[in-house]
């Protein structure tokens, strides 16, 4: 990781400046990295997002190792043991995709300024987690949701789904199989059968949706001029679904205390309550829901405890409803594999980066609620004791969650075009050769991309 700590007053005043400032007096995370990091070289910076090697990994991370092996199995990936040895050393992913296809101009950018990472550190795979959970349809004015696509200065819908049945679906539950069509909205180019991406793609089926993106996603990368010997190797959220079934069978572990420990769930649940309320939070806007997510035909429905101690009851927050799970580990680990539940975002990143150990590359708004998920645990276990000490230490790291991907590099005039019209003729190498030597203080811009967190600012009182 990077050790740069210059101060503002030592640096040139770049655009991004005076936001990053506002920002990171009021605690955000993402705006002290960037400040720290504004001087490097953007390839400098990028080196130092891939860990060094390490020789032991603990137990958690042979878990998390585990259960992406069982995913790469199921689909056939054809060096299993490569990323598995990869990670269980070199502990980094970028966890900035919310389930879209690499033509979104900021899904490329995470990933291939993940892969450039992964090529100046000289190591030779680079994973890549999409999160699954996401809704399909996440606004309706102006369309946003991983299944409309932005590309060709166009808009498409990439699956013939209406917008009511989109709004009503999280990805991972759209039901299958799922067939690619491409259909035009609006823009400049609405012949798809002419364009050498979409053509490969238009037609193209699955058995879900994740696998469906998955797929095309590495078709896409594979016509890609950049240098495959870095591989680009994805996983989704049934990684994580795995993982803390696998967690869940040590009744001694953090994990199955945390769910299943009513003194420490309690301390767990108080600690998330109080924080997500707190004036000074910018990115978690809901405490719900409480560890998972329940899956009932294509959506997922926020699952809430109420109550404390052995009594407390595990309700369904849109209806009320009892839980259709008993919540007892045999029957939360059958339903976490079976698609049933999903974790939610700070049992994700717990299983995935903070108990492994595992650096999270990721986007605006991962470092300030990935620092709040930190505080959670650590409130709790001041509480009621329920880490080991070396747990403790890696919970309360830092260094666990790094700005990567689209806050990095913004984008104008020709080099816009280049990522809007994404192909196998896209000269990638002029984009390095236009940003990667200058400082990140310049190739962040402006930082559009994180204008929404001022929003959250507290007001100031009037005078």
């Amino acid at each position: 990781m990077s050790t740069h700590t210059a101060t503002l007053l030592e640096r040139r005043v770049y655009r991004a400046s005076g936001r990053l400032r506002l920002l990171s007096e009021h605690g955000s995370d993402l705006a002290v990295q960037l400040e720290r990091a504004a001087d490097l070289p953007l390839r400098e910076y990028l080196r130092s997002l891939v860990p060094g090697p390490e020789a032991w990994p603990n137990v958690h991370r042979m878990r998390l190792v585990r259960a992406v092996e069982g995913y790469l199995v199921r689909h056939g990936d054809h060096d299993v043991d490569a990323v598995c040895d990869h990670l269980l050393h070199t502990p980094v992913i970028q966890q900035a995709d919310h389930s879209n296809l690499l033509l979104d101009h900021e899904t490329f950018l995470n990933n291939y300024l993940f892969h450039l990472a992964s090529r100046e550190a000289g190591v030779r795979v680079a994973v890549t987690n999409q999160c699954s959970t996401v809704s399909c349809l996440a606004r309706r004015t102006p369309v946003l949701g991983p299944t409309f696509l932005r590309s060709r200065a166009s808009l498409y819908s990439v699956l013939p789904m209406s917008k009511t049945a989109l709004k009503n679906s999280s990805f991972c539950g759209i039901p299958g199989p799922v067939t690619m069509t491409f259909d035009f909205m609006e823009g400049n180019h609405p012949d798809v059968a002419t364009d050498p991406v979409f053509a490969r793609l238009a037609g193209h089926t699955a058995p879900d949706g994740p696998t469906a993106y998955r797929q095309a996603n590495d078709m896409i990368w594979r016509d890609l001029a950049v240098d495959h010997g870095v591989r680009r190797v994805s996983i989704d959220e049934s990684v994580v679904s795995e993982c803390v079934a696998l967690h869940l069978a040590d009744p001694d572990g953090p994990v199955y205390r945390l769910l299943f420990d009513p003194q420490v769930r309690d301390a767990f649940l108080r600690a998330k309550r109080r924080l997500v309320a707190d004036p000074s939070n910018l990115t978690v806007n809901r405490a719900a829901p409480d560890f998972v997510w329940l899956r009932k035909g294509p959506r997922l429905h926020q699952v809430e405890l109420v109550g404390t101690g052995p009594d407390a009851q595990w309700i369904v927050e849109t209806n009320g409803a009892p839980l259709p799970v008993p919540f007892e580990p045999a029957a939360v680990i059958e339903a976490l594999r079976t698609g049933v539940l999903y974790a939610d975002r700070v049992l994700a990143y717990l299983v995935r980066c903070l108990l492994p150990g595992v650096v999270a590359v990721g986007g605006t708004s991962q470092q300030d609620y990935v620092r709040l998920y930190r505080r959670m645990l650590v409130e709790a276990h001041e509480e009621v004791p329920f880490l080991s000490q070396a747990d403790l230490n890696r919970v309360r790291r830092p260094d666990l969650s790094v700005v990567g991907g689209r806050p990095l590099l913004e984008l104008t005039g020709e080099a816009f075009d280049y990522v809007r019209h994404l192909g196998p003729a896209t000269r990638l190498s002029e984009l390095e050769e236009t940003y990667l030597d200058r400082p990140v203080g310049e190739t962040i811009g402006d930082l559009r991309c994180a204008a929404y967190l001022e929003r959250s600012l507290p007001t100031p009182p009037l005078t």
